[in-house]
């Protein structure tokens, strides 16, 4: 009795060979396990019930805040608002961007260290594949999850603080500036991951970034035009409508888009190269 094994063709392109299949392995990893609702509860619960805490129970900022300060934001619900997406941009990015290092650590050198790395490379698998299919799939999940789900409830949250719905492109505007400075965190940890061959450079280098760029920023200013260091206020003061400085903004937002195409180019180079 011979055994009847159906196979079934993959077309792709030679350079990524390999990819669906790893692609749906990452995503497995994600939605496959309690890893996707246990990302999505922490998260809501942790920036949205900070967010709700600042819009609908007193506080001592909203107390200690003077006369003009009210005043300069429309109001006392529009000074209100201010402090609650004060906590969930300027909190929340750096915190989001903490989170995302966590839970990329260990992506890359896991895999190698496991020997989980070589045998998927030892199939009819490119290597190249192999890195994109991890930043695909966990900037997918990335997003939906720990940026997505929050602001969504978030601006739920918002709206009915006002009576009306808030104001949607400024945060829409936002939340795509969180979006980026999220990425960046997350493909910063991956390439670090092909570079280094344990845990702590790459948490060193990329917690370092995120809880030191913003003061090292304030001694060099310059940095703040060619990092992400800034994006945290860029969002907030997006968000509320204030004035912010426009070369700042997009500068700092235009490079940050430039490192995470820097970062993946040098992963796949270096992932390349790897001997295992």
């Amino acid at each position: 009795m011979s055994a009847n094994f159906d196979l079934q063709k993959m077309n792709e392109w030679e350079g990524l060979r390999g990819f669906s299949n790893l692609l749906s392995k990452e995503n497995r990893a994600w939605w496959g396990t309690r890893r996707w609702w246990v990302n999505a509860l922490l998260w809501t619960v942790l920036l949205c019930g900070l967010t709700a805490i600042m819009l609908f129970m007193p506080n001592e900022e909203v107390y200690e805040a003077t006369e003009a300060e009210i005043n300069q934001a429309g109001g006392l619900i529009g000074y209100t608002l201010r402090v609650g997406l004060n906590v969930f941009f300027q909190f929340g990015v750096p915190i989001l961007a903490i989170g995302t290092v966590i839970q990329a650590q260990d992506l890359i050198i896991g895999e190698k260290q496991s020997g989980v790395a070589e045998w998927l490379l030892s199939k009819p698998v490119a290597r190249r594949a192999y890195v994109m299919a991890k930043v695909a799939a966990n900037a997918l999940s990335v997003m939906v999850l720990l940026v997505g789900l929050p602001s969504a409830l978030v601006y739920g949250i918002l709206s009915l603080r006002i009576g009306a719905p808030f104001p949607l492109v400024p945060f829409l505007s936002a939340v795509g500036i969180m979006t980026a400075h999220t990425l960046f965190y997350l493909i910063l940890t991956l390439m670090l991951g092909t570079i280094f061959n344990n845990r702590g450079p790459i948490l060193g280098f990329a917690l370092g970034s995120v809880l030191g760029g913003g003061l090292l920023g304030n001694f060099i200013k310059p940095l703040f035009f060619v990092t992400p260091w800034m994006l945290p206020e860029v969002a907030w003061l997006t968000a509320t409508g204030q004035a912010l400085s426009a070369e700042m903004g997009i500068a700092s937002l235009v490079a940050t888009v430039l490192w995470c195409v820097i970062f993946i180019f040098v992963a796949l180079t270096k992932f390349e190269k790897m001997e295992f």
